[in-house]
């Protein structure tokens, strides 16, 4: 996610719009396939992050454009992985080089000078002493030597690159992470589309609830509107929860049809309401690849846990249900038994307010999950909340689920 210093943005009055970038300039173009080939040379050769950082600056050079460059980095180092190898946590290896030296008396800097020990044999006795690393072989000098600091930030080592493989998608991808770091300043965000197909907003619907995120949506006159409660809505877990909303908005992408978002936002030390107005004529392209809808592993769970269950409720997907006033409520599933329908609608991150406006409008037929980890306040739900709740851990239990299936279905229209 790009960092404050990196972002680039225009304001004007109450409006701000990030400064985006042409994905087809030549000129871009060439810079990015500079910072590709040192990514990609890097990843081969296993470099540290220091080193990393320093082929970085080199490709900034004298230019004046830094903070596009270093932006267009963070975007590729976000997609990067990288760990600390070393056989023993470092500080211990640390000690136990040291004594080890100090044992066995003065060393000289460098073979064959004054007949004594030099470094590398010490490393080398060490490395004797050490199982194995992956793969097979032996501790080298070389190894050991980097595995002495790896604990510090910069001797990490670059394992694995996910993220852009060509200059244009780096370039498309600048352009959505620019949005995505204004909108970790949102408290508010409402999409719009214009006449989607329902299994588009079914997908949508979807990565709002894999993200966890608190949304109501309404239709009306063949618009769908979603409104997303934004990180400043909350008081506890803002800066999880804003991440998660910046994950989210690369699904809107991959809406085909027209689409516009508006987002509040709270801008700078001073907290400034601000304004962000994007809509599909800007023309951002998503880098999630156009698969379908991903499921949470919380549905995944009680579905295995479900399907496992002995029980006569037959669980489908859950059908779209109209709320009246144009509202509509996509539950997670529907279960069905002797003509008789239930609803299990599972709620991501909450508050109290946030919970008694969608019970407001919620049939008595849905069961609604809440997990206890995701609360954005502090403090128990309040009794007359806990009655029509259904409150879990980590996993949905499946036997209160069944339970209160049996309380609250309803016969079938």
């Amino acid at each position: 996610m790009l960092t404050s210093d990196l972002l680039r943005t225009r304001i004007q009055g109450r409006r701000i719009a990030p400064s985006f970038i042409d994905p087809s300039s030549e000129r871009l173009n060439g810079r990015a396939d500079e910072l590709l080939q040192i990514f990609t040379r890097a990843a081969a050769e296993s470099w540290t992050r220091g080193q990393l950082t320093a082929g970085v600056r080199e490709v900034e050079g004298t230019a004046t454009d830094h903070k596009l460059i270093r932006g267009l980095a963070k975007v590729l180092t976000d997609a990067c992985t990288f760990e600390t190898i070393s056989p023993l946590p470092p500080a211990e290896l640390r000690a136990r080089v040291f004594a080890h030296a100090a044992r066995t008396g003065p060393l000289a800097l460098r073979a064959g000078l004054t007949g004594r020990r030099t470094a590398d044999t010490v490393l080398a006795e060490i490395g004797a002493e050490l199982p194995p690393p992956e793969g097979g072989g032996a501790w080298t000098p070389a190894a050991l030597q980097r595995a002495l600091y790896a604990d510090l930030k910069d001797e990490q080592l670059l394992t694995e690159r996910a993220g852009p493989r060509d200059a244009r998608a780096l370039l498309h991808r600048y352009n959505t992470a620019l949005v995505q770091a204004l909108l970790l300043r949102a408290s508010r965000v409402e999409v719009s589309l214009t006449r989607p197909a329902p299994k588009r907003v079914r997908q949508l619907v979807r990565y709002l609830k894999f993200f966890q995120l608190m949304f109501r949506m309404s239709r009306e006159d063949g618009q769908v509107d979603l409104v997303v409660d934004g990180p400043q809505s909350l008081l506890r877990q803002s800066t999880r929860y804003g991440l998660q909303l910046a994950t989210f908005f690369p699904a809107v992408l991959l809406q085909p049809g027209a689409w516009s978002l508006e987002a509040e936002l709270r801008w700078g030390k001073r907290n400034l309401r601000k304004q962000l107005l994007l809509s599909s004529a800007r023309g951002l392209v998503s880098h999630y690849r156009d698969r379908g809808a991903w499921r949470s592993n919380i549905e995944q769970w009680f579905e295995e846990r479900f399907t496992a269950a002995q029980t006569d409720w037959v669980m489908g997907p859950g059908e779209p249900l109209n709320l009246g006033q144009q509202s509509v409520l996509v539950p997670d599933f529907t279960f069905r038994k002797d003509g008789r329908v239930g609803h299990l609608d599972i709620v991501g991150y909450w508050r109290r307010g946030y919970l008694r406006k969608r019970l407001a409008g919620t049939p008595s037929n849905v069961i609604v999950a809440v997990s206890r980890q995701l609360s954005g306040e502090t403090g128990a739900l309040p009794q007359t909340l806990q009655r029509r709740v259904l409150g879990f851990a980590k996993v949905i239990p499946v036997k209160k689920v069944l339970e209160r299936l049996e309380m609250v279905a309803q016969p079938a229209r």
